[in-house]
């Protein structure tokens, strides 16, 4: 399984560089419409097109990023109660939140393509000739992409349950202070 993962690594690794690269894209492309749409009203030219633009950019910059930080384990999570578990009710608690967060992706991925195809003919208001497949898009991208990295979180862990161990970044950060 080992050589699995590790051959695993690369494909995966290129895959969040590329979801990073979106992310911020869309990011750019977020605060650029918002500050053409600031420059506008001051200078009373027209810009009707860039509050859908916005918020379609920020919602991919949203769905682009959260399946990263799953990725890197930095994701919001409740670790009160599981970072005092040990042993085998520590590896129970883990697969659990694995299984929830396939389960999600999965979700993510199928009804996201179900909602990209519903959507594909309606177009946006203020760019009629649009499509809003395109603001929809993103969930199944970062279903699939969540889904890819929760496979390869899952078969880490399966290889070395020390890969989901909690780290407190407060103890953390003190004990590197302490050195």
């Amino acid at each position: 399984m080992e050589g699995f993962i590790a051959k695993m690594k690369g494909p995966v690794d290129a895959v969040e560089k590329a979801q990073i690269a979106v992310g911020c894209v869309t990011l750019c492309i977020f605060i650029l419409m918002v500050a053409y749409q600031v420059i506008s009203r001051f200078t009373g030219t027209v810009a009707f097109f860039t509050e859908e633009i916005s918020t379609t950019a920020f919602i991919w910059t949203a769905f682009m990023g959260s399946p990263v930080m799953l990725r890197r384990y930095e994701h919001y999570r409740f670790t009160g109660v599981a970072e005092k578990l040990k042993g085998r009710a520590f590896w129970v608690n883990e697969l659990i939140c694995l299984c929830i967060l396939l389960v999600i992706s999965v979700l993510m991925t199928v009804h996201g393509v179900r909602l990209a195809r519903m959507f594909y003919t309606w177009k946006f208001s203020s760019m009629s000739g649009v499509s809003r497949i395109w603001l929809w898009l993103c969930l199944p991208v970062s279903g699939a992409t969540s889904l890819l990295y929760v496979v390869e979180a899952f078969l880490k862990f399966l290889h070395d349950p020390a890969t989901r161990k909690i780290v407190n970044e407060a103890d953390r950060l003190l004990e590197e202070t302490e050195k």
